[in-house]
C-alpha cells in the first residue's frame, strides 16, 4: 500500500474509532438519547454529555482533515475525497457550534439542520462516486446499501417527532467511513489494474 494511503486509512480508522468510542460513553451516561429521537446531537444539550460529545467531533474532525493531508496519487476520486474530508471536517465543527436546543423554537435551529444536511450530501455524493467507480466490488454494494438504509432512516425521523433517529445516523455514518475505508486501503491495488 502506498504510505500516504495508509497514513490516510490510519487517520480514518482513528477518527471512526474515537468518534464513536466518545458517542458511546455519552450514551451511556444518558440512555434516554437512543430513545427521543433527536440524533447524535442530543448529547451536546447536556452538561454530562458535553464532554465526550464535543471531544467526538473535534478530535474526529481534525483527524479527517489529516487524513485528507496524505491521500495519495490524487486521480479525480482522491482529489474529491480530499476535498469531502475536508468539507466534512469543517462542517462538524459547525454542527458542533450550533447546538439545536439554543436554537429551538427560532429560525437558528435551521442552521443545524443544514450543516446536517450539508455534511450528509457531501458525504453520500463521495459514497456513490467511488461505489461507480468500484462497481465489481460487491463489498461496496452491501455498503453502499446500508448508507442508504441510514440516510434515508435519519432523513425520515428528522421530520417526525419520533424515530431512530440515532441509530439511523449511526448506520450512515459508520457505512461511510467503511466505504472511504475501503478504498484508500485498496486504492494503490485498484490504480494498479488500471494502469495495467
Amino acid at each position: 500500500m502506498n504510505m500516504s494511503y495508509k497514513k490516510s486509512v490510519q487517520y480514518l480508522v482513528a477518527g471512526l474509532v474515537t468518534f464513536f468510542s466518545l458517542i458511546t460513553i455519552a450514551i451511556v451516561i444518558r440512555p434516554a438519547g437512543l430513545f427521543v429521537n433527536s440524533g447524535i446531537s442530543y448529547y451536546g444539550n447536556w452538561n454530562e454529555t458535553v464532554i465526550p460529545y464535543g471531544l467526538a467531533f473535534i478530535v474526529n474532525s481534525y483527524l479527517l482533515w489529516r487524513a485528507s493531508s496524505y491521500i495519495g496519487n490524487k486521480n479525480k476520486i482522491d482529489i474529491g475525497l480530499e476535498i469531502v474530508l475536508r468539507i466534512t471536517a469543517v462542517l462538524m465543527i459547525g454542527i458542533l457550534l450550533t447546538p439545536y436546543n439554543v436554537f429551538n423554537m427560532t429560525s437558528l435551529n435551521y442552521v443545524h439542520r443544514t450543516i446536517g444536511t450539508a455534511m450528509f450530501s457531501v458525504q453520500m455524493v463521495m459514497a456513490v462516486s467511488i461505489v461507480i467507480s468500484n462497481y465489481r466490488d460487491p463489498k461496496y454494494l452491501l455498503l453502499i446499501t446500508s448508507t442508504f438504509i441510514g440516510g434515508i432512516g435519519a432523513l425520515v425521523y428528522l421530520l417526525q417527532p419520533t424515530g431512530y433517529m440515532i441509530e439511523s445516523q449511526i448506520i450512515f455514518q459508520i457505512s461511510i467511513w467503511l466505504i472511504f475505508i475501503r478504498y484508500l486501503s485498496f486504492a494503490d491495488m485498484q490504480l494498479t489494474k488500471r494502469v495495467v
